[in-house]
């Protein structure tokens, strides 16, 4: 298993704290750009803002100019504030964490993984007049990571020695003169890949190429951020763009000096009979795949999914993100206990696809960035919990291809009110939290920042924390959907994702790549009201098992959605689940790496039902939540940490005439449950708790009926 990644997990988790409830807190002003990566100053009134929202926790939150250069991350930790700014209450940013803690609440400083920063600026006397907003006030200049390594930059910043005493020296042994350049992601022809999702288009002078973590330079200036953002009192720290350099692929992959030597030392660990057939005769010790391509006639800008090797290099770059982020996060954590303090990790794994499994292992926090936010999207919750393994997983919403930009217009006039409600509800419902908006981040082709009406989000944060005693990442249901981490990271990687339809370069139409119906089916369980957990089947090479026969005796039904892409262990593990009792429902293809006659043994079961369709398979699915509500609903069931179960109910039936969800009345519900439970609670928002009967049926149900389901109602049985 060549580039195994050998840093282990910093804790097992064994019991549940709290849920967090987030605030994506960028606090960028209204009706102008979201300038990364520096934070608008903080006032001591946000912490005010914030504390009524019921925050436990800041994401995308400050001390984030690390990537202009270290001194600049200084000045925002411990920078002078004049007089008149104290008069309204600024603070710098390590008084702010201060006061933050003060109030219970954690502030995580950013750390942005993949963003290397230069500005345009103005100076008078070597001290910044202007910068990135010029107003002719000075000498035209340039700040950020060039100057901060040449010793060019401000009379305000300390050099470059002061943090690494004896230089930084790249993988060629060079002294570094030149960080700016020294750590980009470069193209097949040389050139350095933009991060040009942060670049404002409006201010073209703006410079951020994408940095590239397989850098060893770039990794130690990353752990040198941490420094100085622990020291500053920062005790969360989110690593962003986590897995870079593989989000490069999107504008045809890096080929830079540390990416192609990763690549050949991928190659010279693997067995003979797996390295790539156009490599025969040639010798891999000396092998440079940018140059081999090269003398091919590629050139830049070809969708990487049609160049030679292109399969081995993604496989290379999946194991070397894993491995450099284990070793950046568990930086934090070492940091931290040298000065005798617990540092939290959270990591922002986006779209939480297969490739960030690995990586959770070293988190205490998962964050998604989503890369949708849609109106009724419960299923990626319940998969985001599933991936998380009893960590909390934190979303924010994402400006691009979903419906903040729209929500943001409606709210601003007045309406909608319901479906802000329902974007956050939702996410609590199926056991993660939905972080609320404070100047959240709208992208950079529109001069705005997602803010919504004061009373609404303080509302919706404090019904969240009335009912925390309700809310839990652990269910009771009896369910399992597995996510096969070998069956979808290729698809994934060479989908859509990755191309920007042809923005970057011309659509490769994928091949050979197996299809797979995972989403499909969740989506479908989820809209016919039948509750599941996620259980992820890690890919072993970049993660070990965990998924035995014990840990699925819970369940009485295990979906195997084409799961082709299944190890020898995780076989074993679910032929023993079958022949203790379980039942799988069998999907699409199986274990085809395995061999047919090895397959058989879970594929003809006598207890493995096959299905040939998912509308097939939510049929086979035994509700435990019986409740009519159609597909505009999502329910989930939560062992509530103040003992029984919550049952959550979702209502997205928005009538957009009327503004608001349509309310349902005298609503029966059953539970599948041997609990015998005879006591309910109902919390709605907006409503007093009320208790409600409980009537025990003779088919293993409790019933019982809430007076009116508005967005959401959690019910407390016991």
């Amino acid at each position: 298993m060549p580039h195994a990644p050998v840093i282990q997990p910093e804790h097992a988790l064994t019991q549940e704290d709290p849920m967090e409830r987030g605030v994506y807190f960028d606090g960028w002003t209204p009706y102008t750009w979201n300038q990364h990566p520096s934070m608008p100053p903080r006032r001591l009134t946000m912490l005010d803002d914030l504390e009524d929202m019921g925050a436990t926790v800041l994401v995308w939150a400050g001390l984030g100019g690390g990537s202009i250069s270290l001194p600049y991350l200084e000045e925002e930790a411990y920078g002078h504030v004049p007089a008149r700014f104290r008069h309204y209450g600024y603070v710098n940013e390590s008084e702010f964490i201060a006061h933050a803690q003060q109030r219970d609440i954690d502030l995580f400083a950013i750390v942005f993984e993949s963003q290397a920063w230069e500005f345009p600026a103005e100076v008078t006397d070597d001290e910044v007049v202007a910068q990135n907003e010029l107003r002719g006030a000075g000498t035209p200049t340039t700040v950020g990571l060039r100057e901060f390594s040449a010793g060019t930059g401000p009379s305000s910043w300390k050099p470059l020695t002061d943090y690494f005493p004896d230089g930084l020296r790249n993988s060629a042994g060079e002294l570094v003169t030149d960080l700016f350049e020294e750590v980009a992601c470069r193209d097949l022809e040389g050139g350095p890949i933009h991060a040009h999702w942060v670049e404002v288009a409006a201010r073209p002078e703006q410079s951020c190429y994408y940095a590239d973590r397989n850098n060893p330079v770039w990794r130690e200036y990353l752990k040198a951020v941490i420094k100085v953002q622990i020291d500053a009192g920062a005790r969360g720290i989110q690593l962003d763009e986590t897995d870079t350099p593989l989000s490069a692929f999107r504008y045809g992959c890096c080929f830079c000096r540390d990416c192609v030597a990763d690549f050949r030392s991928y190659l010279q660990g693997l067995p003979a009979a797996e390295v790539p057939a156009e490599l025969d005769g040639v010798d891999l010790a000396g092998f440079d795949y940018r140059e081999w391509l090269l003398e091919r006639g590629h050139r830049a800008r070809e969708n990487p999914r049609a160049l030679p090797l292109y399969a081995a290099y993604s496989r290379a770059t999946q194991i070397a993100i894993a491995r450099t982020f284990a070793e950046v996060a568990g930086y934090a954590k070492e940091y931290g206990r040298s000065l005798g303090v617990d540092i939290r990790v959270g990591g922002n794994f986006y779209d939480l696809a297969p490739y960030w499994d690995p990586m959770v292992d070293h988190v205490d926090v998962l964050v998604t960035e989503m890369r949708e936010t849609r109106y009724q999207q419960p299923w990626y919750f319940r998969h985001g919990v599933g991936l998380a393994r009893g960590r909390d997983l934190v979303a924010v919403e994402n400006p691009y291809g979903g419906v903040t930009g729209e929500l943001t217009r409606k709210l601003q006039h007045g309406r909608a009110h319901d479906l802000f409600r329902l974007t956050i509800f939702e996410a609590s419902a199926m056991g993660a939290n939905m972080s609320l908006p404070y100047g959240s981040w709208f992208g950079t082709d529109e001069r705005d920042a997602y803010w919504a009406p004061r009373d609404l989000v303080n509302e919706t944060g404090q019904f969240l924390k009335e009912i925390d005693h309700l809310l839990s990442h652990t269910s009771p249901h009896r369910t399992a959907v597995v996510y096969s981490v070998r069956s979808l990271m290729d698809l994934t990687i060479d989908s859509d994702q990755f191309n920007d339809v042809d923005r970057w370069f011309p659509v490769v139409e994928q091949t050979g790549v197996p299809a797979s119906s995972y989403w499909e089916t969740v989506e479908a369980l989820s809209r016919a009201t039948r509750t599941f957990d996620v259980v992820v089947l890690p890919d072993e090479v970049l993660r070990a098992n965990d998924v035995d026969a014990e840990s699925l005796r819970r369940y009485d039904t295990v979906v195997l959605p084409d799961v082709w892409g299944v190890s020898a262990t995780q076989h074993r593990a679910l032929v023993a689940y079958l022949d203790a009792g379980g039942r799988v429902l069998l999907q699409g293809a199986y274990g085809t790496e395995l061999g047919d006659d090895v397959a058989r043994e879970v594929a003809d079961h006598a207890r493995t039902v096959r299905s040939g369709s998912v509308g097939e398979t939510v049929a086979a699915v035994e509700p435990e939540v019986l409740v009519d509500l159609g597909p505009a609903a999502a329910v989930s069931l939560q062992a509530a940490p103040a003992g029984g179960w919550a049952l959550h109910l979702v209502n997205y039936d928005y009538d957009g005439d009327l503004d608001q969800v349509r309310p349902r009345v005298d609503l029966e519900v059953r539970v599948r449950t041997d609990e015998g439970f005879t006591q309910a609670t109902v919390h709605a928002p907006g409503r007093e708790a009320v208790e409600v009967p409980v009537s025990p049926g003779t088919d293993g149900t409790v019933g019982l009926v809430l007076p009116v389901l508005e967005t959401y109602a959690v019910v407390h049985l016991r």
